[in-house]
C-alpha cells in the first residue's frame, strides 16, 4: 500500500490537529486491514466497517480526525467461520491476539472479548516492522473484529443474556479481586452449572481465557429464529435500572446485505448496504455533524509505548524526537 509523502504530515482536520505519528498509526492499521480483507475473500466471508470506522468512511471519507483505530464486524456465521479458518490463511507475521489466540503470550495482548488481528513482534523485529508499516515504531498494530450476534426478541431474555455475559467478562478481568473477596469459587460454580462445563483452575491465564471463550460461545448460540436484531452482545452493558428497561438497540440483518465500497483515505472499505440505517441507529439522525473530541478514548492509544520509545532513543544516544527518528527512517527507506 502506497501513501503520498504529504499524507504523513501533521494536519488540521475539522479543527483537530492530527499529529504525524497518528498518520503513521493510521497507515499501519490500514495495512493490517488489507491483510484481513484478503483473508476474508479467501475464506468466503464478508466484513463491514463499523462504529467509528463506518462513521468516518461516510462522513470524512477516512478516519474521524480524533479516532485512532479501525473497527470492523462480521455477522454471526461469518465471524465463527473467521475464528475457525483465518489462522490458516493469515500470512506469516499476522496472528490473533486475546482469548482466540493459540498461545499464552498472545492471550495477554488483548483482554477484550473479541478477535483482534495484529502484527506479531516475534516475526517483525523493529527494523523489519518499521519498514513494513510506514516507519510506525509501536509494536502490535492491529484491527479489532467484532461479532454481530443475534439479540433475543424477549427483553427479559436480552437482560438475562447481557447481564450474564458482562458478569463472566468482569470475573475474567478481576480474578484476583474476586478471589480476595472470597467470591470467585461461587461465581465459577454458577457459570459451570448454567453452561454445563467445568473450568480448568490450574492457571489464571487459562481460566480468564476460558471465561471469555465460554461467554462468547453462549452469546453466539442465540439463533436467528429467536431474534429480529443483531448487535455486538459481548459489549452491551446491563441497564442501570432494570425496572425501566425497554430493550437494547440493534441492527436489522438485512441492513448489512452484500455491502458497498466507500473510499477510506487512499483505500476502500466495505460498509453495510443500508449504512444510513446503521448510523442512525447507533449515532442518531445528526450523525453527519461532527461532535467535539472529548479525549475519553485514551487517545492516542500508543501513548505508553511512546514514552518507552522516547526513553529507549535517549539511552541509545539518539537525541532526535520520536517523530524525527521515524521521519528520517521513512526517508531512508523510500518514504512509501
Amino acid at each position: 500500500m502506497r501513501f503520498e509523502p504529504d499524507f504523513f504530515k501533521e494536519e488540521n482536520r475539522e479543527g483537530f490537529i492530527v499529529p504525524e505519528m497518528m498518520k503513521r498509526a493510521w497507515s499501519a492499521a490500514m495495512e493490517v486491514l488489507d491483510v484481513v480483507s484478503t483473508v476474508c475473500d479467501q475464506i468466503g466471508v464478508r466484513y463491514y466497517a463499523c462504529a467509528g470506522t463506518l462513521l468516518g468512511a461516510v462522513r470524512h471519507k477516512g478516519f474521524i480526525p480524533w479516532d485512532d483505530d479501525i473497527d470492523i464486524c462480521l455477522l454471526r456465521e461469518d465471524y465463527l467461520k473467521f475464528i475457525e479458518l483465518a489462522p490458516q490463511y493469515l500470512p506469516e507475521g499476522f496472528v490473533f491476539s486475546g482469548a482466540f489466540a493459540n498461545e499464552p503470550r498472545l492471550w495477554k495482548a488483548n483482554k477484550e472479548p473479541q478477535v483482534r488481528v495484529i502484527a506479531d513482534e516475534t516475526f517483525f523485529p523493529l527494523p523489519k516492522y518499521m519498514n513494513r508499516f510506514h516507519s510506525y515504531p509501536y509494536m502490535r498494530i492491529g484491527v479489532d473484529i467484532f461479532p454481530m450476534y443475534y439479540l433475543p426478541k424477549d427483553i427479559n431474555k436480552q437482560l438475562e443474556l447481557v447481564t450474564f455475559l458482562n458478569d463472566m467478562q468482569t470475573t475474567a478481568r478481576y480474578l484476583d479481586e474476586y478471589r480476595k473477596r472470597g467470591q470467585l469459587n461461587s461465581r465459577l460454580k454458577q457459570y459451570e452449572e448454567k453452561l454445563n462445563i467445568e473450568f480448568d483452575l490450574s492457571d489464571d491465564e487459562i481460566l480468564a481465557r476460558n471465561l471469555i471463550l465460554s461467554a462468547d460461545k453462549y452469546a453466539s448460540e442465540i439463533s436467528e429464529e429467536e431474534s429480529d436484531l443483531m448487535c455486538c452482545t459481548p459489549y452491551r452493558k446491563p441497564p442501570e435500572n432494570p425496572d425501566i428497561f425497554e430493550g437494547f438497540g440493534g441492527f436489522k440483518r438485512e441492513w448489512f446485505g452484500e455491502g458497498v465500497k466507500l473510499p477510506f483515505e487512499n483505500y476502500e472499505v466495505t460498509v453495510p448496504k443500508d449504512y444510513t440505517e446503521v448510523l442512525i441507529s447507533q449515532f442518531g439522525t445528526e450523525y453527519m455533524i461532527p461532535q467535539k473530541f472529548t479525549g475519553d478514548h485514551n487517545y492516542p492509544f500508543y501513548q505508553t509505548q511512546e514514552e518507552a520509545f522516547r526513553k529507549l532513543l535517549k539511552e541509545s544516544g539518539i537525541n532526535n524526537s520520536v517523530d524525527e527518528f521515524c521521519r528520517n527512517w521513512h526517508q531512508m527507506n523510500g518514504g512509501t
